[in-house]
Order: structure tokens, then sequence, then C-alpha cells
């Protein structure tokens, strides 16, 4: 019987006290073993401090191109911020920008170099890098991306690849929009971790949280962990205390207490013991094949 090994990581680490609260509260009490920071995001120094109290979790960097202010000058970005000095407001308006603005991709890696070079700043040292609403997956993107996690020595790369017939297993929740999820993800997704291990950074065979972002409650969590494959998973949540004005308005819908709750209630870890499932961070399993 083959290895299941299991990333457990919470986004959005720094954008809302809220989140930060309940990335300690899920990684102290739970089964959370790795977060992404957002290094630009408005509450990222509470975040940076929660981190290096806790040693063992593992830190990523949630790369932003979009829906926010930038890190970078934004003289230093033409082609890539707006009117009113911020990113593009969607994936679609990033894709615009790149398709017809002459030097944004020349801007996005300025913004991402620079969210980097803000992190490391801070003493952290990232183990593994994603983006924000999955940007990454287009390619001209996904190139800056492979190319700044081999200059910066990050180990793994977040490949938004999600079966639909494990989701669809675990719960028919919004099944249309699941549905139109996959269709995207499956072929970008697919794409983008064939061209990360072409380059030699390291990804996931599955990446769960894909087709219903805000929808993992326990419900979900435990009939995943039930049916998870062999391999190199990674569950990746949306966890807050509460639901805050700013997070009401930028994730609608999203079910953050219940996806904390669903961390931090035994039934997950009893499940995980009894089905021999490994728990890890991004750091323990590159120090394992170094």
């Amino acid at each position: 019987m083959g290895v299941k090994l299991l990333v457990v990581n919470a986004d959005d680490f720094g954008l809302d006290p809220a989140v930060n609260a309940a990335v300690e509260q899920a990684h102290t009490r739970g089964i959370l073993t790795s977060t992404s920071l957002m290094a630009g995001a408005a509450h990222a120094q509470e975040a940076i401090e929660c981190a290096k109290r806790y040693p063992k979790l593992g830190v990523g960097i949630h790369l932003c191109l979009i829906d926010a202010r930038p890190t970078a000058a934004p003289e230093d970005l033409d082609g890539l911020v707006g009117d009113d000095g911020r990113l593009p407001k969607s994936p679609l308006v990033l894709a615009a920008k790149l398709a017809f603005a002459e030097h944004a991709e020349e801007a996005v890696e300025v913004e991402l170099r620079t969210q980097i070079e803000r992190f490391l700043s801070a003493g952290l040292n990232p183990t593994h890098l994603d983006t924000h609403m999955h940007t990454h997956i287009h390619p001209r993107v996904l190139e800056i991306v492979v190319r700044l996690a081999r200059e910066y020595k990050v180990p793994f790369v977040r490949a938004p690849v999600e079966p639909l017939g494990s989701a669809l297993r675990c719960g028919r929740h919004n099944f249309p929009r699941k549905l139109a999820r996959w269709t995207i993800f499956s072929a970008l997704g697919s794409h983008a971790r064939r061209r990360l291990r072409e380059r030699g950074v390291r990804t996931t065979d599955c990446a769960v949280g894909v087709l219903d972002p805000g929808h993992l409650t326990e419900e979900f969590l435990l009939a995943y962990l039930g049916v998870m494959p062999e391999g190199l998973n990674e569950i990746f949540f949306h966890p807050a205390t509460e639901t805050s004005e700013m997070l009401r308005w930028c994730q609608r819908g999203y079910r953050h207490a219940e996806e904390l709750r669903a961390l931090c209630r035994s039934r997950a870890r009893e499940v995980i013991e009894r089905r021999a499932i490994r728990l890890m961070n991004f750091r323990e399993l590159a120090a394992t094949a170094s």
C-alpha cells in the first residue's frame, strides 16, 4: 500500500485579523501544518509575528496580482496597474493586460519579486509559492513564477489540480460551479504541474480546494480523507474566526468559521490516524528529499 502524504494549508494569511487568528488556532489546536502569507496585505506584519512564534508551521508566499494595492511602486508597474494605482480587479482583467499592454509581463515580475523580497526581509524562509486566485496558471505568469522559484530556491509551487470525482463524492454543493472550474483547472492546472516538474520545481499530485473554495466544511473534509489517494496531497482552506466586513466583501459566501471548525475538531485527526495519513508541511517534505 502506498504512502499518503498530506499538507493542510491556510491561504490568505495576513489578509485580515480574523484570518490570522484562525491560522494560529488551527495550527495550535488542529491539523493545520502550513499557511500562505500575503506579504503586501494590510495585516501581514501581524501574520509575520505569528509565524515566528510557531516554527513548526510551514509558511509560504501567497503571491497576489489582483484586487489589491501593489507592493512595488505603481510607477514601476506600467501596463499592470490601473489609473487608481491598484492591481487588476480579476484574473480576466490580468489576462487582458498581459495580452495587450506592452510592459505588463515585466511589471508582473517586478511586483512578484517585490513581494518575495518583502517576505524575506521579515526574516522568513518560504516553504512554497502559490498565488491568490491561482493566477499563476496563466502560462505567461507561470513562467515568471517558475523562474523566481528557482532563483530564490523555493522548493514547491502549487499546481491547482483537483479531481472532479473526488469533489463530487465529497458533496454536490454548487455542482455547476464545480464543473465550470474543473473545465478550466483540469487543463491549465495540469499544464502548470507538468511545466513545474519539467523545470525541477516540486508540486503536489493533488490540490483540494480549487473547485469549491470557502466551503471545505467538516463534512467535506471527513469525506475527502476517506477517499484521499496515495501520493502527495494538499488541502487548502480559507479559515477565519469570523466573517468580518472586509471578508464578506472580498470572499462572498465563504464559510470561514465552518472551515476553522473542520480543522480544529478531533474527528479529522482521528480519521488521519486511522488511515495512516502523514501530516507534513512543505519544509519537511523538502528536507526528506535532500
